[in-house]
């Protein structure tokens, strides 16, 4: 099975879970002889916008999942008045690069909800 076709059931299942450890899914759906490295490098180059990688490319997640995290934490900090420290625990699990291009877009959506209602 080629590695597209093995993210084909990672989306479906991240749609019924919003997350999945790689290891259990692939040992669970009995697909062997699959380099891992390939089908994280796809991931990334392919379907960052549907999938996140945590730090340690173990578990993938919805990244509507992880958007909505991320937006919730960045808000409860807001209401707080605390900044935000991406090395805490509350981010620990993911990648810089992701952080800071999910807090982007979230702050960019910010930005234009204030432009439209002035």
């Amino acid at each position: 099975m080629e590695s597209r076709e093995i993210i084909e059931l990672i989306l479906k299942e991240i749609k019924r879970n919003s997350y999945i450890n790689i290891s259990e899914f692939l040992k669970s759906n009995n697909l062997k002889n699959l380099k891992i490295k390939d089908l994280i490098q796809e991931i990334e180059r392919n379907y960052n916008k549907e999938l996140i990688l945590d730090l340690k490319n173990t578990e993938v997640y919805s990244y509507n999942l992880v958007y909505n995290y991320f937006k919730l934490k960045l808000f409860k900090f807001l209401e707080k008045g605390n900044d935000i420290d991406l090395s805490s625990d509350d981010f620990k699990a993911f990648k810089p690069d992701d952080l800071i291009r999910i807090f982007s877009i979230i702050d960019s959506e910010f930005f234009n909800y204030l432009l439209d209602s002035i």
